[in-house]
């Protein structure tokens, strides 16, 4: 029969609970209230008189939006480079990880310091701008997909969970006259398939948050991503969309700068939290198979 839990460890879990729920606080009280600024009257968010509920539900800041090419523009731009960046990294990344962890590959471990050196040590800021820009891929896609496609630190995660998997597997595709490809995709893949997902996720909200090298490389707007439109959008308040002020002379509706901030902000955070239930249970399961040891 089991005892009952000492007075330590109930008073652990009841501080456990309190942080967790402080911290719930912390992040879903800021959340709301930028929704509900969003959603509220001009002189409501001028006033600043808006709590966790809207001052009625007002929905012309995202009309505003929905109507400026240049944001639904900057919303198509991220979605195309998340796809692409995310199908690269993890494409890339499985397949360097299993030729580093095949047992024929010569000079493996030469391969492994080569490819631990630069992820600690990097030649820096300015001389990877100037050899994007050396290379002509500045101010174009190429300069926001190339040099994000290769992640160290996920082809090392690949290579060791590759090396804890049963060998006789890979040898008995051999035998039967496999070939790599079809190893890789029929037999490896399926038994990394948690880590794959979680590595998937990690890297979308990576490239979904994307505005560094946009700041530096592009100079285009139509090149823009969400996040950098966002930025732009929250240092000055308005919409530099020539096509959205002929739409909307005719429309006397007021606008605070605060609703349009917000609205905003609600429609590059929302992609992300409504995808994110349909995949949270590979995430967990991938980082619960990352955590075990072989």
């Amino acid at each position: 029969m089991m005892r009952d839990r000492s007075l330590s460890s109930r008073l652990f879990d009841a501080v456990n609970y309190l942080l967790f729920t402080l911290f719930c606080i912390s992040v879903l009280v800021p959340f709301i209230n930028a929704l509900a600024i969003s959603l509220s009257s001009h002189d409501a968010a001028m006033l600043g008189k808006v709590g966790l509920w809207p001052d009625g539900f007002h929905w012309e800041a995202y009309e505003r939006l929905a109507y400026s090419k240049q944001f639904v523009r900057t919303f198509l731009n991220t979605v195309f480079l998340t796809i692409i960046n995310t199908t690269l990294v993890i494409v890339l990344s499985l397949a360097a990880a299993y030729a580093m962890a095949h047992k024929h590959l010569i000079g493996r471990g030469f391969l492994f310091i080569v490819l631990i050196v630069p992820m600690y040590f990097s030649g820096g800021l300015i001389p990877f701008f100037l050899l994007v820009n050396k290379l002509g891929m500045g101010n174009t896609y190429w300069a926001l997909v190339l040099p994000n496609i290769i992640n160290i630190f996920y082809i090392i995660i690949f290579r060791n969970q590759i090396n804890q998997l049963p060998q006789e597997l890979i040898e008995s595709a051999e035998i039967d006259g496999a070939s790599e490809f079809r190893t890789l995709l029929h037999i490896i893949m399926p038994l990394v398939l948690p880590m794959t997902m979680a590595f998937v996720i990690f890297s979308a909200v990576a490239y979904w948050n994307e505005w560094f090298n946009v700041l530096i490389f592009i100079r285009d707007k139509e090149l823009w991503t969400l996040q950098f439109q966002l930025r732009d959008i929250l240092t000055s308040a308005t919409l530099k969309d020539s096509e959205l002020q002929k739409t909307l002379i005719n429309n006397d509706a007021l606008i605070h700068p605060n609703n349009l901030k917000m609205a905003a902000l609600m429609l590059t955070v929302l992609p992300i939290i409504v995808v994110y239930p349909f995949v949270q249970k590979y995430f967990i399961h991938g980082q619960l198979v990352g955590a075990v040891k072989g």
